[in-house]
């Protein structure tokens, strides 16, 4: 069943980012969270649970969060067509529950919720090593718009 998750649900809701997180480890440098962060990262997951602008959505089966997904309403800048994105952060579903439908509903959820607030368009980032993934997102309906390319100047500064 799909719930709106609520603050007290920040453990929950930390288990399973901190599981895409670990699974996104080897993918780049920019995945990688420093080591004993975990209450700066909840922190983080709190603020966007008490944001007006973002919901979190879980499945939850007999209690067990078996997956979730983050999504945001931005403004874009005055004179664009496309003016109130909506923007899909985070998704996972718990390995052994991939497959089954989960992802389809956590989907679903979020764009009633972006679409009932006025989104004219939903975004998304997802790991061009995350084949598996890019597929889901492409089952949905979302196509490539631009490639986001990062350089990290910090592990060049160190060679330095």
């Amino acid at each position: 069943m799909i719930i709106e998750a609520e603050p007290e649900d920040i453990d929950e809701v930390y288990e399973l980012w901190h599981e895409l997180l670990e699974f996104h480890q080897p993918h780049h440098p920019v995945f990688r969270y420093k080591p004993n962060s975990e209450q700066v990262l909840k922190k983080e997951l709190l603020a966007r649970l008490k944001d007006k602008d973002t919901r979190i959505f879980g499945y939850v089966q007999q209690d067990n969060w078996r997956g979730m997904i983050i999504a945001t309403l931005k403004q874009a800048a005055p004179g664009f067509k496309l003016l109130k994105k909506g923007y899909i952060a985070e998704t996972v579903v718990q390995e052994q529950y991939r497959g089954t439908g989960i992802g389809n509903e956590l989907v679903e959820a979020a764009k009633k919720w972006l679409t009932d607030n006025g989104a004219d368009h939903i975004e998304l980032q997802v790991s061009v090593k995350n084949k598996a993934a890019i597929r889901f997102w492409e089952t949905q309906g979302f196509s490539p718009s631009t490639q986001h390319m990062i350089l990290d100047l910090s592990s060049k500064a160190k060679k330095s």
